[in-house]
């Protein structure tokens, strides 16, 4: 249970680190004929359609990022709003032949490009799309329906409430096996860095329409998963994002018992290995009432470090919101394979930390507060003196830890790549996993991965709109913390994403015409 001390998501923490002997000495390789499918596909399952035009996110990138609370918070939801969200939160945009296998590409970045999250959809019945739940497939650009009418009420139990004026919520859940494949257990990590930045796009679209939208992470697991019709022990829900407010909703008394379903899916390779500790894990950190999701949503404490009264203090300069628009920069978006040894300007920097540590409307992030803190190596920034930092936010300034050139150090600790030795920056978000777990329980563990990958989410999108580049990776975990001490050494590292300008150019991504494969695996909806 979450409630527990944290020690299940400790001993996972500390199991799956990151060392020089630990990547040298394991016999893990990749069988690429067995590598899983990239696409959940139902089996004879009842499909709608999305629509062919739908509306773009055409607010400036910069100001969606940074989500301000929007105006008009009883904007209704449709179909065309739904599809646009789908699609600037998960949908293809990349489509690639190598070596005679087609590849796809999505809206938000993924890692080892394996793309392990899954949405799905439960409707209260909205202009175009009746009530039910039903599962985005990216490929066949659809809707499968999973369960008929409106099960907003058993959600909104599931939730104590935090989805019961949302018209819509967008579920993200992993299938484990898919991330797994690679990176074995470590993956677990990967559901809330993968989940995390597609929920950053998510929420900017939603910015950008003015659709009131709030990250929800606590919740009754195994009744959100059932609703779901996900397979135990195979996929799990990771967060729900509750879109739009009716103020006419309200909580419906009439709550029926969810039915048991047998679904069929295509398998998605042909075996797949088993880590225990991933499940263990994850199901120490469930909650299993709406009592505990009501005492856990209140238990944040968060503790950030202690200011340091040194004479290296950068303050922030001015960021801008002059970009394009967030439509253009989620096309343009990639992972940067090569940087050049550029420079960023200290503006451009600022920038992508206003934007990145900004509030993100989660259901345990009360007001503007934060699990995680950023750390950083700039290796090249105009403006900025080269060595270590800590984004101290109350002053809204960079604290230097430690003074000159690091590329060496930053390219070591993302185990040892040369890409991160070439970044202008390399961001390293940390928390105090000690605090969060005694405080969170092991769900603190969810909670703080999760806000990490919201964020690294928002620096990809913010580095786009400046015109540069970023890219994902682990790391050797007690080499960055043993780095950035001792200013950081009760601190973990949650992910890390280096920045810089890429050292060569690429097209944007656009809207693929797959629509013609659409009702490929089903039967239409009428």
């Amino acid at each position: 249970m979450a409630s527990e001390t944290g020690s299940s998501a400790l001993r996972y923490h500390e199991a799956t680190k990151h060392s020089e002997l630990s990547l040298r000495m394991s016999p893990h390789y990749l069988d690429w004929d067995n590598k899983p499918s990239p696409f959940k596909v139902y089996k004879n399952m009842p499909m709608k359609s999305l629509p062919h035009e739908f509306p773009y996110p055409s607010e400036k990138s910069l100001k969606a990022l940074k989500g301000q609370e929007t105006h008009n918070s009883n904007k209704p939801v449709d179909l065309q709003n739904l599809t646009e969200i789908l699609f600037f939160s998960a949908g293809l945009t990349r489509k690639m032949k190598i070596g005679g296998e087609t590849y796809y590409m999505r809206a938000a970045s993924a890692t080892g490009a394996l793309y392990p999250i899954e949405l799905y959809i439960v409707s209260s019945g909205i202009p175009g799309l009746d009530a039910g739940v039903y599962h985005f497939n990216p490929l066949s650009f659809a809707l499968v329906r999973i369960r008929e009418g409106d099960y907003g009420p058993e959600l909104a139990a599931a939730t104590n409430g935090a989805t019961a004026l949302s018209p819509l919520t967008i579920a993200l859940t992993s299938l484990a096996w898919r991330n797994a494949w690679k990176y074995e257990a470590r993956s677990y990590r990967h559901w809330f860095w993968d989940g995390g930045v597609i929920a950053a796009n998510l929420l900017a679209t939603c910015q950008s329409e003015s659709l009131t939208t709030k990250l929800v992470m606590s919740f009754v697991d195994q009744e959100v998963d059932k609703l779901l019709g996900v397979e135990e022990e195979k996929e799990a829900t990771v967060a729900l994002a509750a879109i739009g407010s009716d103020s006419k909703k309200g909580a419906d008394p009439t709550q029926r018992k969810i039915p048991e379903l047998d679904l069929q899916t295509e398998e998605p390779s042909r075996e797949v290995a088993e880590y225990p500790i991933i499940w263990e894990t994850n199901r120490a950190s469930d909650l299993q009432s709406q009592t505990e999701v009501e005492r856990w949503r209140d238990s944040l404490a968060p503790v950030r470090p202690k200011a340091h009264e040194g004479e290296n203090i950068f303050p922030l300069r001015q960021s801008t919101e002059n970009s394009p628009s967030l439509k253009d920069v989620i096309l343009l978006r990639g992972s940067t394979r090569r940087f050049a040894q550029r420079p960023i300007s200290f503006e451009a920097l600022s920038t992508i930390i206003d934007c990145s540590t900004s509030h993100i409307p989660m259901d345990f992030l009360p007001d503007d507060q934060s699990l995680i803190e950023f750390y950083l190596i700039a290796n090249d920034v105009t403006g900025l003196p080269a060595g270590s930092y800590h984004y101290d936010k109350g002053r809204n300034s960079l604290e230097q830890l430690k003074e000159g050139k690091s590329r060496h150090a930053s390219g070591y600790l993302c185990l040892e790549q040369l890409l991160f030795s070439d970044a202008s920056v390399v961001f390293f978000l940390m928390t105090n996993l000690g605090i969060v777990l005694r405080n969170m329980g092991n769900r603190g563990y969810r909670a703080a991965q999760f806000e990490a990958g919201v964020r690294v989410g928002k620096i990809y999108l913010s580095a786009y709109s400046l015109g540069v580049g970023a890219s994902g990776s682990t790391f050797y975990d007690d080499a960055v913390t043993e780095f950035f001490s001792p200013h950081a050494e009760r601190m973990s590292t949650m992910i890390a994403v280096g920045v810089g300008v890429p050292a060569y150019g690429s097209r944007p991504g656009r809207i693929l015409p797959q629509f013609q494969k659409r009702l490929k695996h089903g039967n239409p909806i009428e």
